[in-house]
């Protein structure tokens, strides 16, 4: 479904006349509607770490470079991020806060984990990874859209662009945000909204497996301490 395709149906149910074109309009309705599609395919891709827009990312040592270059297509790290390194057995650890990456660079402690910051468009790992080391994660891509020619795109330019997401889900954020820019009812638009939005984010995960006995409330963020058997003492 091309973008002209969801703004015709947003249309319709939004009681305007139904455009033959949105990008390359000049009327100050599908003007909007450009600007609109936009920022609503924004907020759906920031909704969620959706399949389709995660990319595997491989850094390479060198031995001599601590900083490495974002890939032009990025738009964020995943909201669980971990980098894992082929030096260590576990996750390298983020840091957040810029003084405790300097205080990485001048206290003279062996490091005994690996760790990763992202700054001045780089991002930076510690200790330096020697030569042919490598630190792998996912990141998701700003490509959301996809052009009538199958390449992709960070935004909507052309009415036969497609967005990579689903349509559908397009479609009601537009109303919803519409109605409530203009001032009209829109809590209605707005719980369809969402509601699509929870559903599709489920469903985007996988299936999920089916275990017997009874389970924790919920695995999200739980890792396995040890993978192994503890025994007692002899």
């Amino acid at each position: 479904m091309s973008i002209l395709d969801v703004v015709k149906g947003a249309a319709t149910v939004l009681g305007m006349e139904v455009p033959t074109l949105v990008y390359g309009a000049t009327g100050r309705e599908m003007v909007e509607m450009q600007e609109l599609a936009n920022v609503m395919a924004s907020e759906i891709a920031d909704a969620h770490d959706w399949q389709k827009l995660l990319i595997l990312k491989t850094l390479t040592g060198d031995g001599v470079s601590d900083a490495f270059d974002m890939p032009t297509d990025f738009r964020r790290m995943q909201k669980t991020s971990s980098l894992w390194s082929s030096r260590w057995q576990w996750a390298t650890e983020h840091l957040t806060s810029p003084d405790q990456w300097l205080e990485l660079q001048v206290t003279p402690i062996a490091s005994v984990n690996g760790y990763w910051i992202i700054f001045g468009d780089q991002f930076h790992q510690w200790p330096v990874m020697a030569n042919t080391e490598t630190a792998k994660f996912f990141y998701v891509s700003n490509e959301l859209v996809m052009a009538s020619d199958t390449s992709k795109k960070t935004i909507f330019t052309e009415d036969a662009d497609s967005f990579r997401l689903s349509e559908e889900l397009l479609k009601k954020a537009i109303i919803a945000r519409w109605k409530q820019n203009k001032g009209q009812a829109y809590e209605q638009d707005l719980d369809d909204y969402q509601d699509m939005l929870l559903r599709r984010i489920d469903s985007d995960c996988g299936s999920k497996p089916v275990v017997s006995g009874q389970q924790p409330v919920s695995w999200r963020g739980r890792r396995v301490a040890w993978p192994g058997t503890v025994t007692g003492a002899a």
